[in-house]
Parts: C-alpha cells; sequence; structure tokens
C-alpha cells in the first residue's frame, strides 16, 4: 500500500511537470531567435503615414502619429510632441525588441520633428512602453549601422514594461 500513495504522488508531480513544460514551450515557440537587428530604411520619411508604412513590413497592426496630429489639446508651446508606434504584442520578448528596434530605426529616418520616440504594445498582461529622446534616436541611429535589437531597450531614456519583466 506504501507504494501506491507514492505512485500517484510521482504521477501528480509527473503531470504538472509536463503541462507547466507544455505551456512555457508554446509560449516561447512564439517568439523570434535573439540577436536580429533593425530593418534599416532605405530612405527617409516626410510623415507618419510613411513612417507607418515602413513598420507595417515588419509589426502587425502597427499605428504611427504624432501627438501634436492626434491630441485636438495639443499646446505646440508647452506639450512634449510624442512620436508614438503602438501595436498589439504578443508579450514576446525578442519579437517587442525587435518591433522596438525598427521603430528607432525608423525615427531615425524622420524629416518631421518630434520631441520623443514612444513605443508602447498592448498585450492581455498589459501595455509596455519605451521612450527614446531625439537625441537617443541620434545616436543609435547616425552610424549608419542597424539598430541591435537585443540592445535597445537598454538605450531607452524611460521605460515602463512590467510585461516583460
Amino acid at each position: 500500500m506504501k507504494s501506491v500513495p507514492h505512485l500517484v504522488s510521482t504521477l501528480t508531480v509527473a503531470s504538472a511537470l509536463a503541462l507547466g513544460g507544455c505551456s512555457a514551450k508554446e509560449a516561447d515557440s512564439n517568439d523570434i531567435e535573439p540577436g536580429q537587428s533593425a530593418e534599416v530604411p532605405t530612405s527617409d520619411f516626410d510623415s507618419t503615414e510613411v513612417l507607418g508604412d515602413f513598420l507595417r513590413s515588419s509589426i502587425d497592426e502597427v499605428n504611427v502619429h504624432r501627438e501634436s496630429e492626434s491630441n485636438p489639446d495639443f499646446d505646440h508651446a508647452s506639450d512634449v510632441d510624442r512620436l508614438h508606434v503602438e501595436f498589439p504584442s504578443s508579450g514576446q520578448p525578442n519579437t517587442d525588441k525587435k518591433a522596438t528596434a525598427d521603430a528607432v530605426q525608423g525615427a531615425g529616418n524622420a524629416e518631421f520633428d518630434y520631441d520623443m520616440l514612444m513605443v508602447t504594445g498592448t498585450t492581455d498582461e498589459g501595455t509596455w512602453s519605451y521612450m527614446f529622446s531625439t537625441d537617443t534616436v541620434k545616436d543609435l541611429t547616425e552610424s549608419g549601422e542597424a539598430v541591435e535589437a537585443d540592445t535597445v531597450w537598454d538605450s531607452a531614456d524611460q521605460d515602463f514594461d512590467s510585461v516583460h519583466r
């Protein structure tokens, strides 16, 4: 009789590990490989619409707009003109870093003015956001080399991210 409870306990632990392993493995399998680089634009962008068109090739359902374009109460004298890059996120860190790197790379080719780039992803678990000043965007893109996705979040001037941490 002593072996029956032990067997039940062993099967319970094995089942829990198997189920836990499956769900973690499924979530990880949706993420891209680490070490990706941003898509480098071949031209400059004279509007948020054109920048959005470029980003749609790598970020599904992306919405690109400047706060001065979308906020009727925007005060040009006192408000920060944020360039928003927003999209639905699955919460996968490598995929989201790549999208952020693409947004930074694209913003580096913007011919229009903005004060801050704000990249935001919305997941079922919440919203994450990384913000980059125009100086930071310039520092990351002026060499002509592609922005590295693995390190782009480390360069952010501000972040709000409880999804990936």
